[in-house]
């Protein structure tokens, strides 16, 4: 469980602040530790998604205002590891290089692979 949380605060640190709220700047070391501390796959689904409400909307690509209502229903019924990772994967895979750091689009493979240990 403890990587996975680990993959979450990965992808997190290395969005830039134009790519989130105002409102997360304020919330976000309270964020980082809530997701330090999650013990389940149902907390970090939530945290993920509260990650994701944050999000200016040019920091995902156009097609995400369609997949998001499922997406976020998908989260709320999230029980498993697997579940999770497809989750943030999906997340991930629908966020812009506009507001990724350069350390993630280097990174950002070893990421994936580490993502898709929970899914296989």
């Amino acid at each position: 469980m403890v990587e996975l949380n680990q993959l979450l605060l990965e992808f997190e640190a290395n969005l830039e602040w134009e790519a989130v709220t105002e409102e997360w700047k304020e919330r976000r070391d309270d964020w980082v530790s809530d997701v330090s501390a999650a013990s389940d796959e149902k907390q970090l689904a939530q945290l993920l998604v509260e990650l994701e409400s944050n999000f200016q909307p040019d920091a995902v690509q156009s097609q995400w205002k369609k997949l998001r209502k499922s997406w976020i229903k998908e989260c709320q019924i999230a029980s498993t590891l697997e579940e999770f990772s497809s989750l943030l994967l999906e997340l991930e895979s629908n966020t812009t290089w506009e507001v990724v750091t350069e350390e993630w689009q280097e990174y950002r493979e070893n990421w994936v692979q580490q993502m898709y240990e929970f899914i296989e």
